[in-house]
């Protein structure tokens, strides 16, 4: 590896050529490996929901906590993508390997915090976040496993931020297919026992997804190491160590911060939700996992328009970012509308699918009606997050989803819950928070892009229609 840094990375030069057409490029392959991701994260619920309902509400106490470093990851890979594109726009090779290199000790050692924090703290944390005594043995099982896993998570998708920095995501569609279809045989073999192998109920869900992640490790880094020609461990790049930590946690710490919001406030919404009972949990959990499907598409827009902005900004065209975001905030609008109407539809022969408890059925429904209907805005708010992170400025990104959930959705949430005391108006409110906080988004990002000073004049043969 050490001797890697005489070659050069491919790239995909985004500073040039049609802004739409580089996007949609992109953006398939995103779609197609996040799709596979949330499908697995989806036929985990569909075999644990086989197991009863009680193993299903275990979940919903679990998902938001393994969101948190999921939802950490994808923040450290923001801060990775963003230094790396704007070093990638600049045409600088030698930075992309020092602070490729770099980031993966950074991801290392993130990582292994997570599962020294995680495995110290099961009980407590679950406890707080209204498990009882029948729901904790269950999720016990299943964290003392999954929380082997960070490291596979986190670091991975550090590393795959650092291929759409160089503007390729076929490399990541490819490896997330792969992942997925792997986690969805060893599923039913882990949980129910097949082929003598022993019945290991929750606790063989994480040991698929911790057999899958590992494989995952295994297969990026090599495309990074011998295919990118991006990591180094010679005396020069690490001696660098101190200067490229400062500038991947520079847009890292903050983009941690804001995609941990989001699970942390979903934490804290499952315990209020908790209130209402184990089926309320339950209910809520099947809803949010098929949520996590039905928005695969701006996952995917958000993913990819980081690494263009910073190519972008790192060679000066300013005005081709405004162009992308006016594309995004149309494609928000319409597609965040088709989804609404597409979702009330189906909802009703998509859940029965997961469950056959009447009230289960009844709270993942109602989530289902109401949710939908802020998908757009929230759609928006993801992406001018990477946006601004990919701009080098993170801190807009932490205040709009601070706004979203501290300022608006836990007080709507509170009121809803204690005061009126009905479910479907806690999904009232956190729907109304991402309306909200979407358009907070669009204006503010709008505003950051227009006080750029242009420094180059861009073509004027590409037109925004292409």
């Amino acid at each position: 590896m050490s001797g890697s840094t005489q070659k050069k990375s491919p790239r995909v030069d985004l500073t040039q050529g049609p802004i739409f057409r580089h996007l949609v490029r992109m953006a398939l392959p995103m779609m197609v490996g996040i799709s596979a991701s949330m499908g697995f994260v989806l036929a985990d619920t569909w075999f644990i929901g086989k197991l009863g309902p009680g193993e299903l509400a275990a979940m919903g106490f679990v998902g938001p906590i393994a969101m948190i470093v999921v939802s950490a990851s994808i923040g450290l890979s923001a801060g990775a993508s963003s230094v790396m594109a704007r070093a990638s726009g600049s045409g600088d090779h030698h930075e992309l390997v020092k602070l490729a290199t770099n980031s993966f000790i950074i991801s290392v050692v993130i990582s292994l915090c997570f599962t020294i924090v995680g495995l110290l703290t099961i009980d407590p944390l679950f406890t707080l976040m209204g498990a009882d005594a029948n729901t904790l043995p269950m999720i016990r099982d299943y964290m003392h496993v999954w929380y082997w896993s960070p490291l596979f998570i986190i670091v991975p998708m550090v590393a795959m931020g650092v291929m759409r920095a160089l503007g390729d995501t076929t490399v990541q569609g490819r490896v997330m297919l792969i992942a997925a279809l792997a986690n969805l045989v060893l599923d039913p073999i882990m949980i129910f026992g097949l082929f003598g192998f022993p019945h290991l109920g929750l606790a063989g869900a994480a040991l698929a997804t911790l057999i899958t992640r590992s494989g995952t490790f295994v297969a990026v880094m090599y495309y990074l190491a011998f295919r990118f020609h991006v990591i180094s461990f010679s005396r020069e790049v690490l001696s660098r160590f101190r200067e490229s930590f400062r500038r991947i946690t520079h847009v890292g710490i903050p983009a941690m911060g804001t995609n941990m919001i989001i699970p942390l406030s979903g934490g804290i919404v499952i315990a209020i939700i908790a209130r209402f009972g184990n089926d309320a949990v339950a209910g809520t959990n099947v809803a949010m996992r098929i949520e996590a499907v039905t928005i695969i598409v701006f996952y995917a827009l958000s993913a990819v328009i980081g690494p263009f902005v910073g190519q972008n900004i790192g060679a000066g065209y300013h005005d081709r970012i405004e162009k992308a975001l006016r594309l995004c905030a149309i494609f928000a609008i319409i597609w965040g509308g088709i989804l609404a109407i597409l979702i009330a539809l189906a909802a009703p022969y998509v859940t029965r699918q997961f469950s056959d408890e009447t009230a289960i059925l009844g709270y993942a429904n109602s989530y289902l009606y109401i949710m939908p209907v802020s998908y757009g805005a929230y759609g928006f708010v993801m992406t001018a997050n990477a946006t601004f992170n990919g701009m080098g400025k993170p801190i807009p990104g932490v205040i709009i989803s601070t706004l979203r959930v501290a300022i608006f959705q836990f007080p709507l949430v509170l009121i809803a819950a204690f005061l009126l005391a009905d479910i479907s108006y806690v999904y009232v409110a956190s729907s109304l928070s991402n309306i909200m906080a979407g358009v907070i988004a669009y204006i503010w990002v709008r505003r950051t892009i227009r006080r750029i000073p242009p420094t180059v004049v861009l073509e004027a043969e590409i037109p925004l229609s292409l």
